[in-house]
């Protein structure tokens, strides 16, 4: 999900008790930077050395890149939703699906 239209329904996710952040491969000046670019007010995490990517398997190994990807995890950090963004920056799930799962996890 593009991160700023993910900054315009926070307030709707806080309500739903839902935690927000979003890992980057940039280091934390590049990190620093995009919060300050795009107004966030939730915390970009720097993974410049890919080991939470790795983890969550979004790492090109063959180029030595972050993999975009948007998780929803429910409670007890199971993934109740996954859509594999690839090195497609600009494709993102639409915000409105993003806040079915949220209010989904409420019920």
């Amino acid at each position: 999900m593009q991160l700023g239209k993910l900054q315009e329904v926070l307030p709707e996710l806080t309500k739903l008790g839902v935690g927000v952040a979003a890992v980057s491969a940039d280091d934390l000046e590049g990190a620093k930077i995009m919060v300050e670019r795009q107004h966030l007010t939730f915390p970009i995490l720097s993974d410049p050395e890919g080991v939470m990517l790795k983890a969550w398997s979004r790492w090109d190994f063959g180029n030595g890149v972050g993999l975009a990807g948007t998780f929803i995890m429910d409670a007890q950090r199971k993934v109740v939703f996954f859509e594999d963004d690839g090195e497609r920056f600009y494709r993102r799930p639409r915000v409105d699906r993003v806040l079915d799962v949220a209010r989904a996890l409420g019920r």
